[in-house]
């Protein structure tokens, strides 16, 4: 979540630092700015009131909305929903399950279609770059929609019409936390996974690990 600030605050001409996942002493100031800007309590602490007033932009004010330069956690995935149900209310967005961490698997539906269509990505952790890609082109695929444009040479409007497209964009989001850093090395659950990647020493962790987090020593 650091990341996807430091990205926001990037484009708003706040911030000069490198996008790095560091909260220091450079991007707290950029948020103080940010809120002094905005009328919030210039404190530096990005609280719910600070984040309400950057959703315009997490929104698509900046020309974005799916960030894909960053590394993408199941709490940006969640940010990047909302945004789109927000913009685009004629898509579906249901949960299919939780994962071991409470974390729900989100599915999208978007067309009205006979031919029916399911896009997954993100089982493998280490493979969360695919989430980012599925959703920009859902992104793409929604604003062709509304504004009667072509997507990839095809009008979008008549995919809509005989095409039902179903997108579950992060099967594995416990593995992806743990790949992007979301779960901290200090957790119970990173010493315990890292205690199982240590038997396979030739593959780097945590950018190697594959599985969800219900792995257990045995």
């Amino acid at each position: 979540m650091v990341e996807f600030l430091q990205n926001i605050l990037i484009y708003l001409g706040l911030y000069r630092g490198k996008i790095d996942g560091i909260f220091g002493p450079n991007l707290k100031n950029a948020v103080t700015q940010f809120q002094k800007q905005n009328n919030l309590v210039a404190d530096g602490i990005v609280g719910p009131r600070t984040w309400f007033a950057l959703r315009p932009y997490i929104d698509g004010g900046l020309g974005f909305i799916v960030p894909t330069n960053i590394r993408y956690s199941s709490s940006i995935l969640q940010i990047n929903l909302d945004s789109l149900k927000r913009l685009y209310p004629f898509i579906e967005i249901t949960s299919v399950g939780r994962s071991v961490l409470g974390k729900p698997l989100p599915v999208i539906k978007i067309g009205n279609g006979s031919r029916e269509v399911f896009y997954s990505s993100s089982f493998h952790a280490n493979e969360w770059i695919c989430t980012p890609l599925i959703m920009k082109f859902l992104a793409d695929y929604c604003y062709c929609y509304t504004n009667n444009l072509p997507i990839y040479e095809v009008n979008a409007r008549n995919i809509y019409n005989y095409c039902t497209i179903y997108i579950m964009p992060m099967v594995n989001p416990d593995g992806v936390d743990l790949v992007t850093g979301e779960i901290s090395p200090n957790s119970s659950l990173y010493t315990n996974t890292e205690l199982i990647a240590s038997r396979y020493p030739n593959i780097p962790f945590p950018d190697g690990w594959k599985a969800n987090i219900r792995a257990e020593l045995t």
